[in-house]
């Protein structure tokens, strides 16, 4: 499992919902930042740590994230990961400081999360959406008012 995994690969768990991100560390270990087995409920609990690869996936298939353009060489991604290891406790925030911002940090300098991009994404498609329907069955409303003689 894992052997095409490479030292400093920012890699995911797909956990149905969402992706799970992590550094992939040559010792056949990941750096990631979530919380103890057990209080995974709680993201106050969450802080950034070192598990097997096993205790990282869950039962999932490792993939490696190619679409991360990593400006640092894998040592010194899986360094960046590392030191912070033990720390950022309470720190996590789903919007803005997740595994995905952690894990993009340790490879680009960058804190960045598609996955908080695209939800952003498409709850603006649903707002203007939604928005769209009511202004449309508004004026739906009120040309039936106007076609039977009702003032609106």
């Amino acid at each position: 499992m894992g052997s095409f995994l490479r030292k400093g690969d920012v890699i995911y768990a797909d956990r149905g919902l969402y992706r799970h991100y992590g550094i992939y560390n040559n010792a056949g270990s990941v750096i990631h930042f979530s919380p103890d087995k057990g209080a995974e409920i709680n993201p106050e609990n969450a802080y950034i740590r070192e598990t097997t690869l096993a205790e990282f996936l869950k039962g999932g298939e490792p993939r490696v994230d190619k679409t991360v353009r990593a400006v640092f060489p894998p040592d010194e991604v899986v360094r960046r990961a590392q030191c912070l290891a033990g720390s950022s406790r309470g720190d996590y925030n789903f919007v803005f400081y997740n595994c995905e911002h952690f894990t993009h940090w340790c490879a680009t300098g960058e804190l960045e999360s598609k996955q908080v991009k695209k939800g952003a994404i498409i709850a603006g498609a649903i707002a203007v959406t939604t928005v769209a329907a009511v202004v449309v069955g508004k004026a739906i409303a009120d040309k039936g008012k106007k076609d039977k003689g009702e003032s609106t």
